[in-house]
């Protein structure tokens, strides 16, 4: 097991990368914030054996799959 998740395409996850919050200390193309104050770093996407892996969660479950629906988190962090 290589530590992956589902995989979005790079489309979409560079639209709901953009969605992170800005850390002012770091490049926002390696590394933001999700909603909940979380690091993510874009190198982690789909890791779930790292504290900085971070995967596409939808906002609202019961709506659509568009890109206005779609936000990043960390998943180390998800409680879930």
């Amino acid at each position: 097991m290589n530590g992956k998740v589902n995989e979005w395409s790079d489309s979409v996850k560079k639209k709901v990368w953009k969605k992170g919050k800005i850390n002012p200390d770091y490049s926002p193309d390696v590394l933001r914030w999700d909603t909940h104050g979380n690091i993510m770093m874009w190198s982690e996407y789909g890791r779930i054996d790292s504290k900085f892996g971070w995967d596409i969660d939808l906002i609202d479950p019961v709506m659509e799959e568009d890109i206005e629906n779609l936000q990043p988190f960390n998943k180390w962090c998800r409680t879930d």
